[in-house]
């Protein structure tokens, strides 16, 4: 069997550096849909969120900025799942990029994936290099947590060469939309008048900017207290994800496996929690407080694209905390440097644990109705698509986020926002896609509609009207 020689960092129990050879680490990648960093407990928040998440954090590292390049969950996975950048939103594997798995099942790993979204599936190739491929068929997310977990460990129990080292993607969907927690709402009342006054502000400011509004830039008591409580489920269901991984870290001890697998912890995207107003063009569903916008995929700011990432395991430095900015393209370098594996392509990412932090590039997200760019770690703008200036007079928008994180009032520099526009013009032509995936077959559109999503699909990857 291969051997790789593993350098394992400033571990806080060794207090120093240790070096020893190790047989090749198994890989738990686990991906939460929908989890936003900072309804986390590892990442502050005031609710105990995670306790499993912040213990793994603390034998391994977490990366406080890192970032999805998509607020919905294909064009995101298809970046997370392959290291490569696309500055199209296309929905699937692209023929020319390489799945992860497909590098670790050359390397002679076992490889499986237990996935509880049903889009992720083999016909936009995120099949890829798995030997297991287990998708929810239905169209609707159907599985918990701990079910995706107890599947997983099912494969690695039944797997033919119990010494053979396995790579295992686990997909679970709690806390995606709808938030229903097995065990209903879990936390009690929380204090965010702050983010409750900043969304009446908001509301009103987009009030005077469109008559039609259908608040007017209200935003009472009782509208609050239906939005808090929208957000209680979302944390309860996030706590109810890290009781799953609780009981797989649990698992993997008792199976003696433990100490020789990194495991992995992000998310595909975050989520909006009704804490800024909806897009003017986007219409509103009637059952949930009008012109604040829920759920994800339309819009780029820090709550739809800063994800939870976390490593732990042989080869990661114990009880760190790294500031730099990272992006989901960064993932698959790391893992293969962790590993050992060859690079069979040059990869758009960097591997974290051996690149100078300081040398990180300008971070880039795309979605259908915007792009977005983030400079200096400092300054956002978000980029309409063409046709939203001139149907809707949307314009760009710029935030300096040291002194505006939440990004809630728009900076006017003309001239900044011009170079910036330009670096995301130059994005875009560098990384366009050769070959698209092909366009959404009628299956999965009617997919994507059963989960809620409409117009995060770009036009180019719609089939003709006529065909729809």
């Amino acid at each position: 069997m291969r051997r790789c020689l593993l350098i394992l960092g400033s571990l806080a129990a060794l207090g120093g550096c240790a070096e020893r050879e190790v047989e090749r680490p198994n890989v738990v990648f686990i991906v939460c849909d929908t989890l936003r960093a900072d309804r986390t407990s590892t990442y502050g928040h005031e609710r105990e969120t995670t306790p499993n998440l912040d213990a793994l954090a603390a034998r391994g590292t977490v990366f406080d900025r890192a970032f999805a390049m998509s607020s919905w969950t294909l064009p995101s996975m298809s970046m997370l799942m392959t290291g490569e950048v696309k500055s199209l939103a296309d929905p699937s594997i692209l023929p020319d990029h390489i799945h992860i798995a497909e590098s670790f099942l050359d390397a002679g790993y076992d490889t499986a994936a237990v996935v509880a979204n049903p889009i992720l599936n083999g016909r936009l190739g995120y099949d890829r290099g798995i030997e297991s491929f287990v998708v929810d068929s239905a169209q609707q997310m159907s599985w918990r947590a701990a079910e995706v977990v107890e599947q997983g460990l099912e494969w690695v129990d039944g797997r033919e060469d119990g010494d053979q080292p396995f790579f295992l993607w686990l997909h679970p969907v709690d806390p995606h939309h709808p938030y229903e927690p097995e065990a209903g709402p879990r936390f009690g009342a929380l204090d965010e008048s702050g983010t409750y006054r900043a969304a009446q502000s908001a509301l009103a400011r987009e009030a005077e900017e469109d008559p039609d509004a259908m608040l007017g830039g209200a935003l009472d008591e009782d509208d609050w207290a239906q939005v808090a409580q929208i957000r209680n489920l979302y944390d309860s269901e996030v706590f109810e994800f890290d009781l799953a991984l609780g009981a797989l870290v649990g698992a993997l001890e008792q199976r003696g496996v433990l100490e020789s697998t990194i495991i992995v912890v992000t998310s595909d995207h975050g989520e909006g929690l009704m804490e800024r107003p909806s897009l003017r063009d986007l219409k509103h569903p009637e059952d949930e407080v009008a012109d604040l916008y829920r759920r994800h995929g339309l819009m780029l700011h820090d709550e739809q694209v800063r994800i939870p990432l976390v490593f732990a395991g042989p080869g990661v430095p114990g009880g760190a905390r790294r500031r730099e900015w990272v992006q989901h393209i960064d993932v698959v370098p790391t893992l293969h440097g962790l590993c050992n594996l060859p690079v069979k392509r040059p990869q758009s990412g960097q591997p974290m644990f051996e690149v100078d932090p300081t040398e990180r590039a300008p971070l880039f997200a795309v979605c259908s109705r915007s792009r977005s760019v983030t400079v200096d770690q400092r300054w956002r703008l978000h980029l309409p698509k063409e046709f939203r200036r001139v149907r809707f007079g949307i314009q760009p928008e710029l935030y300096d986020l040291e002194a505006d994180p939440d990004e809630r009032h728009s900076v006017d520099d003309p001239v900044r926002i011009e170079e910036m526009t330009k670096l995301i013009r130059a994005w875009e032509q560098a990384h366009a896609p050769v070959s698209l995936g092909g366009a959404l077959d009628q299956s999965t559109i009617d997919t994507l509609r059963s989960l809620g999503y409409g117009g995060e699909v770009e036009r180019k990857n719609l089939p003709p009207e006529s065909d729809r």
